[in-house]
């Protein structure tokens, strides 16, 4: 596949390959490269993520995957990835500075924000 090519941890932001694909797919088609600052991806996460699962829930078809290929690593199935994951590659294509992250994982307004944060450091 040539949209991610070689898979080193920086080029793959340490997500699975077959993931990152989906998350790439949807953020052109959703246009999510409109938004272009830190406070903008903050307001899109507050208002739209309603999870932080990696696929959107009932988008999988997981019936007679069993082991690691099934429900457990999200990835064998394919689905509708989630705006969580959506987003939290735009914050890696934003390059956070550290008073950024510390602002995601403090974030008085919501877990989800917080969550991201987490999942940001990871």
């Amino acid at each position: 596949m040539t949209i991610v090519g070689n898979h080193s941890p920086e080029l793959t932001l340490r997500l699975h390959v077959y993931l990152l694909c989906y998350i790439i797919v949807v953020c052109v088609t959703v246009n999510l490269y409109e938004l272009k600052t830190y406070h903008e991806v903050i307001d899109e996460i507050y208002y739209k993520v309603t999870h932080l699962e990696p696929w959107e829930k009932g988008s999988r078809k997981t019936a007679g995957q069993t082991g690691m290929c099934g429900g457990v690593r999200g990835v064998g199935a394919g689905g509708i990835v989630s705006t969580a994951y959506c987003l939290l590659y735009k914050l890696f294509t934003l390059k956070l500075t550290r008073k950024q992250i510390n602002g995601l994982i403090t974030h008085p307004d919501s877990p989800y924000i917080r969550g991201l944060g987490f999942m940001y450091i990871r």
